[in-house]
């Protein structure tokens, strides 16, 4: 069974993290008002979701999969493989 991601713009936030049960879970407020809870997350998992928040980009999220993705805008600057 394949699960389809529906990643929408994310414009804030809120992390609970529950150190007795090691598990944490975020809501996330979607660009249209919305407010959807994830799953529950492991340590490592919830600690990655909060690297890729805490970003000024644009973020964009899908609270049934808990997945996340940033978005950055084309610019000039060439690094790496690339370049």
């Amino acid at each position: 069974m394949t699960q389809t991601t529906s990643m929408r713009r994310i414009t804030s936030y809120q992390a609970l993290w529950r150190p007795l049960e090691n598990k944490g879970h975020f809501w996330f407020t979607y660009f249209d008002g919305q407010k959807e809870r994830t799953e529950d997350l492991d340590a490592e998992s919830f600690r990655t979701v909060m690297k890729v928040l805490d970003t000024d980009k644009p973020v964009f999220g899908d609270h049934t999969t808990s997945a996340v993705a940033v978005h950055s805008q084309p610019s000039d600057l060439k690094v790496g493989a690339w370049a």
